[in-house]
């Protein structure tokens, strides 16, 4: 059964939906106010207004001056800016970061190496958490920065900065720390903390994507990465996007305002969740911190003895959206490289999902989750997956073994032919179509937007077809991947037609 009386979003820690009184505020400021901030005169004046008000309010939250907050184009800019900042001030150096890091401070590690420096990444402990006497074990004397996140993305787990900081600081050495999920979720104060750097986004708390901060006490030089301006002290040159970073400031304003009730909530709803998926599948795994040591509403959870990949499908499915932090390779799906870290089989890796819950997250929500899961891990069907665009290649649309269909809503005969090679079908009817099916093929089913072939493609795989994929983000996603290969199709069925 597949209800579709609910649409859930479980996914705040990949991103956030964008608070009404956000995009108002960055409404305002680009019907008002449209001067360059750099500019002397009134209009220029207006702008550099809003985004000092802006740079007050992301000061006030984390409680420094508002001088020491840069304004970047998002979380990933700010890491690399510092990480790779400082790396070319020093010329060369050491650098200790962790394994369970996000990918933009590890891009920017791997940078770090290809330019001569060298990293060590520490392992976590099973909780989650870096180890304080790790990263003293580590220290070099030509160790130049130490790159540890604040709360973790997929697990949730608050890493120990405090110890940490102290640790940094009687080596003399700078600490960073990406605050991305942690700033507006918990209380993130800089000195209590004792870092270096700071770096944080907006769009993980309700505001919009494409500006991000970064925190710098001043005590530690480095080079900024864009050069050929004075913006931000000319240590991030451009002309800044005004409603972008009005709208940091005021998602963090709200952040602010609802921290505690949103926090208690969210605590409420977690150990609600947890408490159902344990019902639910006992043998299932929480991979969470200590108490105390956790940031409120994530829960990534092993659905031990299924694919976290077939879970999260059979969820979408239901209109239920989580993320898995696997990987898609060529061949198969690479496990998340934080459980990786944190020592967890690549087995249980596999089997695991994060659901990540947020300002627009209720119990009744969570009810309708567990009412789904419960559906999804006790009726899986065995033969569904995701197909990358990527792999749908000319050789395999055009294969023996294929069977690929098209799916259609009634009106998409106007706006785009149909992917050559492929039967199409309407989605209203497809049910009754599915005996049509051969079994003894592969059944490669795209639409649009991926959204349709979805939820028909997991309907056709618990109808007991063997072998179901359906392709992520559709025609939309594979004809950017291979605009010459749809032509070249086209191409070689006109001239097909024509023969005939």
């Amino acid at each position: 059964m597949i209800y579709w009386t609910r649409t859930v979003y479980l996914d705040h820690n990949a991103t956030t939906p964008l608070a009404d009184e956000v995009c108002d505020a960055m409404v305002r400021a680009m019907e008002h106010t449209h001067g360059n901030a750099s500019s002397l005169h009134t209009a220029g004046r207006e702008a550099r207004g809003l985004i000092d008000q802006a740079r007050m309010s992301v000061a006030s939250a984390i409680g420094c001056d508002p001088g020491q907050i840069l304004f970047t184009s998002g979380g990933t800019e700010a890491n690399n800016t510092v990480i790779q900042g400082v790396f070319a001030a020093a010329g060369k150096g050491h650098v200790i970061t962790s394994r369970i890091e996000h990918e933009s401070v590890l891009g920017a590690c791997q940078r770090v190496i290809a330019l001569g420096g060298e990293v060590t990444f520490l392992d976590a402990g099973s909780d989650g958490r870096v180890r304080v006497e790790d990263v003293r074990a580590a220290i070099r004397p030509d160790t130049i920065l130490i790159s540890i996140m604040h709360a973790n993305n997929e697990t949730g787990a608050i890493q120990p900065i405090e110890e940490l900081a102290s640790v940094a600081a009687q080596a003399g050495i700078a600490l960073h720390t990406d605050a991305v999920q942690s700033v507006g979720k918990i209380p993130v104060q800089v000195d209590a903390l004792g870092c270096e750097f700071l770096t944080l986004t907006a769009h993980k708390i309700r505001g919009p994507k494409g500006v991000g901060a970064i925190y710098w006490r001043g005590k530690t030089p480095w080079i900024p990465l864009v050069h050929g301006g004075d913006q931000e002290r000319g240590l991030r040159p451009g002309t800044e996007a005004a409603h972008q970073i009005v709208g940091l400031g005021a998602a963090i304003d709200l952040a602010m305002r609802r921290m505690d009730d949103d926090s208690a909530r969210l605590r409420r709803l977690r150990g609600k969740l947890i408490e159902g998926i344990r019902s639910v599948w006992p043998e299932s795994r929480i991979h969470e911190a200590p108490e105390g040591s956790q940031v409120p509403g994530t829960v990534n959870v092993a659905f031990c003895g299924k694919e976290g990949i077939r879970v999260l499908a059979g969820l979408d499915c239901h209109l239920v959206s989580v993320s898995i932090g696997s990987a898609c390779t060529a061949d198969r799906i690479e496990p998340s490289h934080v459980l990786i870290g944190m020592g967890i089989s690549t087995e249980e890796a596999l089997s695991s999902i994060r659901m990540s819950m947020g300002a627009t997250t209720s119990a009744k929500d969570v009810d309708y989750v567990l009412k789904v899961l419960r559906e999804v891990l006790q009726n899986d069907p065995e033969g569904f997956g995701y197909m990358d665009p990527q792999h749908l290649t000319e050789e395999r649309i055009r294969s023996e073994h294929s069977f690929l269909i098209d799916l259609r809503m009634p009106f998409e005969r106007l706006v785009r032919p149909s992917l050559p090679g492929a039967k199409e079908w309407s989605y209203v009817g497809f049910e009754r179509r599915m005996p049509q099916v051969p079994r003894d093929k592969e059944a490669i089913l795209i639409c649009s937007t991926g959204i349709l072939s979805m939820a028909m493609g997991y309907r056709l795989a618990r109808s007991g077809h063997p072998k179901v994929r359906v392709i992520y983000g559709g025609y939309d996603a594979w004809h950017a991947q291979y605009p010459k290969l749809l032509a070249k199709l086209r191409q070689k069925r006109d001239a097909g037609e024509q023969g005939a």
